[in-house]
């Protein structure tokens, strides 16, 4: 029934002091209102993007480096080229970039590039959605009191930063990948050199051992194990170019880097076996396919000779077909000037602004200066009661202030004096 009654008052206060509280709700509204025409306006251009795809053919170690289990390295589940592109969006680079093209630190009123530079992060979002698709927004902002012609100003420097914005990140990343190729070629080319010496020096050898000689007819047995020779070594000469370059990217413990070096022993292995021969057994089939090679270190030293020339001859052949077409590869893609970006929504001219949002910003003002209307006459009735009641503790109360105005006063009297 107390609680009933305090509620009653109350309400009696609100109908009682309506008018004031209305009209001073009224009063802050209309100055939210002006104050709202005249401060900055914030106008946000946006732009819906791929992120770049990372080259699934041509070079032939693209494909090992796709393997690679990125996902367990802590990206959040959001691929190696969508996490890349992301760091090249928040990259000094890129902003410094965007600043020095529309002249921020003059717009931003800033002391050097480095505060604009944060000032510009500020107003620039980034979103990556479920479907791997990048939506990157920025703002700008026009003067206090600025006129139409100005808010278009702002309107169309957001879109042009935007806009700005993607053409950078595409020429940043064509360079990036370019750089990236590059050293590939490089390192390919290297090798791609010395084995085109190498095959020139093996043919040569052969030629002059064929005229020192003669032509020499071996069985076919001989020429059997020669080329299977051949090619397990042109298969470990391979092998482990594909490991060096796979161990440039990945740790030595990497599943493929183990798997690599796993199949080089077996190779070796069977290629030691070949030059050695193998230890008969009872246990061993006799007609197995491997017993028609002859082991190498029996041949005559005639046609070991002639072994040993032929076989580097068509070692250093499979090395070149390996390197040649990846040389190739490494060559195109080092001169691929083609975007790497896919805009999917270009950056417009907003229509609407973004902030500051003239409803809410009048209806919140409205909202504080009622419950600050509300609490004055709740205040100001609580002393009238006080005052009217007499009772005792309006009277300690004044008893209170009183006395401190009394001290306050001869204090200021003495230090006047």
């Amino acid at each position: 029934m107390h609680s009933q009654r305090r509620v009653v008052d109350y309400i009696y206060i609100f109908v009682k002091w309506r008018k004031f509280i209305i009209l001073n709700s009224f009063i802050i509204a209309v100055i939210a209102a002006g104050v709202s025409m005249v401060i900055p306006r914030w106008y946000r251009a946006s732009t819906t993007i791929l992120p770049p795809q990372e080259d699934s053919q041509g070079i032939g170690f693209s494909s090992i480096l796709s393997s690679l289990p990125l996902s367990s390295l802590g990206l959040g589940g959001m691929s190696e080229g969508t996490t890349r592109f992301l760091a090249l969006m928040d990259s000094r680079t890129i902003m410094e970039s965007v600043a020095k093209e529309f002249d921020l630190q003059k717009l931003y009123k800033e002391k050097n590039m480095e505060e604009t530079v944060k000032e510009l992060r500020k107003h620039v979002s980034v979103n990556v959605d479920e479907q791997g698709t990048i939506s990157l927004s920025i703002e700008a902002a026009t003067p206090y009191f600025a006129s139409p012609s100005r808010n278009n100003q702002a309107r169309m420097l957001a879109r042009d930063m935007t806009n700005f914005f993607v053409s950078k990140l595409d020429s940043l990343n064509k360079f990036l990948k370019a750089q990236k190729a590059h050293n590939t070629r490089m390192f390919i080319e290297k090798r791609y050199v010395q084995n085109q010496e190498d095959l020139r020096n093996a043919e040569i050898a052969m030629k002059n051992f064929q005229d020192e000689k003669g032509a020499i007819a071996l069985p076919e047995q001989i020429t059997a194990t020669i080329s299977a020779a051949a090619e397990i070594e042109g298969q470990i000469v391979a092998k482990e170019i594909e490991l060096k370059v796979m161990q440039k990217y990945a740790g030595s413990s990497h599943s493929e880097v183990v798997r690599l070096k796993n199949e080089i022993k077996a190779l070796k292995d069977k290629f030691n076996e070949m030059n050695n021969g193998k230890n008969k057994n009872v246990n061993r089939p006799s007609d197995t396919e491997d017993d028609i090679f002859l082991p190498l270190n029996n041949l005559p030293d005639l046609a070991l000779n002639f072994a040993r020339l032929y076989r580097e001859v068509k070692i250093q052949e499979k090395i070149q077909e390996f390197l040649l077409p990846q040389y190739e590869q490494a060559k195109i893609q080092e001169a691929k000037d083609t975007p790497t970006l896919q805009v999917l929504d270009k950056a417009v001219i907003p229509i609407k602004r973004a902030k500051p949002k003239r409803a809410f910003f009048v209806i919140f003002f409205a909202f504080i200066a009622c419950l600050l209307s509300c609490s004055y006459v709740i205040f100001y009735e609580y002393i009238e009661k006080i005052k009217n009641s007499q009772n005792s503790a309006f009277q300690k109360e004044k008893e209170i202030i009183d006395t401190i105005s009394n001290d306050l006063s001869r204090l200021f009297n003495r230090n006047k004096k």
